[in-house]
């Protein structure tokens, strides 16, 4: 070109004008699209050139030139672009044909922008120029050295992505929900990437319905999360998301789709369990008028879980299994009190979870050498031992339980015979199904005789009681036991009402009081004064399992409250007076500490599902007598061997796939019927039953995965959240500060004393005036008094429960009639009933726990460590 003077213009004009072979190949080479390739620029080679040309301009009037004729060049490209969008079949759902696998598998955090990027690179790309260039702000606030840039204002603060306000762990900066986009656009506090899918998406909502996979998505994350139809309606017209009649139609889909699910896992011959459970609805609870329009919906909601490593039941194992009925007449006293070895165990059992909570609670832990050997040391102390829908069925009746498992078998499928012939098990409710079996033992057949239902009481529900015997226990009196629950609820300022208590809060107070007087009492051990001490100590592994050996031998058995609480009375004739050398404050923790750590116990098994460790704890725990002896003497006596290994499968759930993540199978279905009941219910006049069963139960697993993968591709991060961190550690180091004031766990020398409530005083004549009667003291051993009970009922308790073959049925069930009431242990508050459970699990925090995935204390509910609910 220089050496023959040729101009830009005269060679392009010969290139593309030229008849020789060679140079026509080599220009329709350059003029073709290679869709392969990553940039509009690799892509089209005119596009190149174009970029080079309008990047080479210098003189103003060529600039406006380029400009005027990018657009016709940007209109073509932009439609090609909305054209290949709104044809491809990757974009349109058919609501005929869509599955919950199909949801799950279509929309992941990278996959819907990688479908877009592919199919409109241009449109893309000038919306990404749009959106992610930075400002004139931003320019000039970047520093020389190449820092990020800032905010557009310095005290700018509608970022959503902004947790500096949150004591939590960081999101996977890999994916969308992360912070890793902020490296790419430094300064913006919103990701462009989520502006221009929404904008592309819109737009060719717009143009094609048809084109529906993301406003599908959006519409039904809308609607089941609570949004109104009108503001749906504002959001449909915009493009954003399909009409509320379109999600309706497609949440009665992902409903079929549920239910057909459940129903080829029963007809699959894999075995399998059904865990149900009755659902209360309270309706138009506020209009209670004279015409008192309100009323309840009583359903039973169910859910289906498959178990692995069990061959399938036949109609051999029923008749097997119900040889073995009758076979507890043989049980004795001794079969639901722990032997020596269930006491040995236990106490490795203490000592390791003491370890583990000076381990994880220790003041200045982070600052231990060897922490991350100590802490697998620890966890090696640890022994180890070995959906339905909703049905119109009010399940919490005897006749409800029977029409509910008649529902079942006609929902699945599966004939009466072979419905019945094989063993199925039940969880809840055990004496409606076994009241409803006793009115049934001369019907037709073993369907009609509810002969194929194993009926056992699930871990969830042994949690919940067991949680109110803790309270009831050791709640006590704030003024005159400072070591109290009560003491602590309003050391720590609880605000939650006594009179209506809840799960997780009662669960928080136990838990946190029981942190507390762990690392006292290895302060006590150390012969530490102050906290500060305790956070500037250093351990090793072995000085952790000495002082967790010894706090579980010295601070958490009967036998060493039984000596802090020795006393010495003096009677005087003239009035009564008492010298305690006993000290209840110590006794009363100690008790503490031993009952917490059943419980804690009680937690890791279901954590871990280990049902070893689960059945050794029922045999501690008398005062949930009849359930905890149900469930052993079943155990021993009336189970194959085949029948009890699907138990110890069915007894737990992991949803997550991680080890030590299980959690009760009765609390996965509480967790159901909390999102059925509060998340997914409709609204207004739409709470009814025929809504429930159509639209929002059986689909209850397909929507919290699917808000869950909208939140966090749209920057809801799952975070590692410890909620209240700072302040849990204040909690702590508030109670362990009162406790070495108050100098609990060393025996005091005077003593303390803490009385009972008096016993009520019976009707006498003057003549027969009785003495005072001495001062009883608050401080029992609950399990004893859980042993009296069972004096001389255990035989009434297996005759009443035990399958008789000659009358081909059991016997009357009788309850014994109700001695006087021992009131030792009554505050004056809600914890005093003995026939009603009085904490509430209506809260998210109460069935779900903890969100920190390195947390067990989500497998029975009620929140997590750092959890101090108010």
């Amino acid at each position: 070109m220089v050496f023959f003077s040729i101009s830009i213009r005269q060679l392009l004009h010969w290139l593309f004008t030229t008849k020789v072979p060679r140079a026509t190949r080599a220009v329709s080479h350059f003029m073709g699209f290679f869709s392969t390739q990553d940039s509009l620029e690799d892509q089209l080679g005119p596009a190149m050139v174009f970029a080079l040309w309008r990047d080479a301009a210098r003189y103003p009037r060529a600039q406006k030139y380029l400009r005027e004729m990018t657009i016709p060049c940007a209109h073509e490209l932009v439609l090609e672009d909305s054209d290949r969008i709104i044809t491809s079949p990757i974009l349109q759902i058919r609501l005929k044909t869509l599955t919950i696998q199909q949801l799950r598998d279509v929309l992941h955090p990278t996959k819907l922008v990688e479908i877009i990027q592919r199919l409109a690179p241009f449109t893309w790309n000038l919306l990404h120029t749009f959106s992610a260039s930075p400002n004139a702000s931003r320019k000039r606030r970047k520093s020389d050295k190449g820092e990020e840039m800032v905010t557009e204002e310095e005290d700018w603060i509608d970022d959503p992505n902004d947790d500096s306000n949150l004591e939590s762990g960081e999101a996977d900066p890999g994916d969308f929900a992360g912070h890793g986009w902020r490296k790419d656009y430094p300064g913006f506090a919103r990701n462009p990437v989520f502006a221009i899918l929404m904008t592309i998406t819109m737009l060719a909502f717009v143009r094609n319905r048809a084109t529906n996979l993301l406003p599908l998505i959006l519409g039904l994350f809308f609607k089941i999360s609570g949004t109104s139809s009108r503001v749906i309606l504002m959001l449909s017209n915009a493009g954003i998301c399909v009409s509320g009649r379109t999600v309706k139609r497609l949440k009665v889909r992902i409903t079929e789709d549920a239910i057909q699910l459940a129903v080829n896992l029963i007809g699959s011959g894999q075995v399998y369990f059904t865990i149900f459970d009755n659902i209360n609805i309270f309706l138009r609870k506020a209009q209670q008028r004279l015409s008192n329009t309100n009323n309840m919906i009583n359903a039973t909601n169910a859910a289906v879980v498959g178990v692995e490593g069990v061959d399938p039941f036949t109609a051999d194992d029923l008749a097997e299994q119900l040889a073995l009925r009758g076979r507890r007449a043989n049980a004795t006293a001794a079969d639901i009190l722990p032997s020596p070895a269930d006491d040995e165990i236990v106490g490795r059992t203490f000592t390791a979870l003491i370890a583990e909570r000076i381990v994880s609670f220790t003041p200045g832990n982070s600052k231990w050498s060897e922490r991350k050997d100590i802490v697998a040391g620890v966890a090696d102390m640890m022994p180890k031992d070995r959906p339905f829908g909703v049905f119109d069925v009010n399940e919490g009746s005897k006749k409800g339980v029977v029409e509910f498992l008649q529902q079942a078998q006609e929902r699945s499928t599966l004939s009466q015979t072979v419905w019945s012939s094989i063993p199925r098990r039940d969880w809840l409710f055990s004496n409606n199904l076994r009241a409803g079996r006793r009115d049934r033992t001369e019907d037709i057949n073993s369907m009609e005789r509810l002969e194929y239902v194993q009926e056992l009481s699930a871990p969830f529900h042994f949690a919940l009681q067991a949680s109110h015997m803790l309270m009831r226990v050791h709640y006590g009196h704030a003024v005159e036991d400072p070591g109290s629950l009560a003491a602590h609820k309003g050391l720590l300022s609880r605000k939650w009402d006594v009179s209506k208590p809840n799960y997780a809060a009662a669960k928080s107070l136990i838990r946190h009081s029981l942190i507390a007087r762990i690392l006292h009492c290895v302060m006590v051990i150390n012969g530490f004064t102050l906290y500060s001490q305790l956070s500037q100590w250093t351990s090793t592994l072995a000085d952790i399992q000495t002082i967790a050996l010894t706090i579980s031998t010295t601070f958490a058995t009967a036998t060493a409250a039984q000596a802090a609480q020795a006393a010495a009375l003096v009677r005087n004739m003239k009035c009564v007076n008492f010298t305690r050398n006993g000290d209840d404050w110590m006794a009363h923790s100690i008790y503490f500490i031993r009952d917490a750590l059943f419980f804690s116990m009680f937690e890791k098994a279901v954590s871990f599902a280990d049902p070893g460790q689960l059945i050794r704890v029922l045999k501690y725990w008398h005062n949930y007598a009849r359930e905890c002896a149900e469930v052993l003497v079943r155990w021993k006596y009336e189970l194959t061997d085949k029948t009890r290994r699907t138990l110890e499968r069915s007894w737990f759930i992991n949803r997550w796939g991680i080890l030590g993540r299980a959690i009760a199978s009765d609390l996965y279905l509480e967790q159901l019927n909390l999102w059925v009941k509060r998340v997914f219910i409709a609204s207004g006049s739409g709470v009814t039953i025929e809504y429930i069963i159509r639209k929002g139960s059986a689909c209850v697993e397909a929507f919290r995965d699917l808000t869950h993968m909208v939140a966090n591709f749209f920057g809801d991060a799952d975070r590692s959240r410890r909620s209240k961190e700072i302040k849990f550690t204040q909690d702590l180091e508030a109670l362990v500060t009162e406790m070495q004031r108050r100098n609990f766990h060393v025996v005091s020398k005077d003593g303390h004393f803490v009385p009972a409530p008096p016993k009520k005083a019976r009707r006498t004549t003057t003549q027969n005036v009785k003495a005072p009667e001495p001062p009883r003291s608050a401080i029992v051993d609950v399990f004893v008094k859980g042993a009296e009970e069972w004096n001389g009922k255990f035989k009434d308790f297996i005759k009443s429960t035990t399958f008789d073959p000659v009358l081909n049925g059991y016997p009357p069930d009788t309850q014994p009639s109700a001695g006087p009431r021992d009131t030792t242990l009554d505050t004056n508050t809600v914890f005093d009933s003995l026939t009603h459970n009085p904490l509430s699990i209506e809260g998210y925090i109460d069935i779900h726990g903890s969100n920190n995935v390195a947390d067990i204390s989500g497998a029975l509910g009620g929140g997590g460590d750092f959890d101090g609910v108010e």
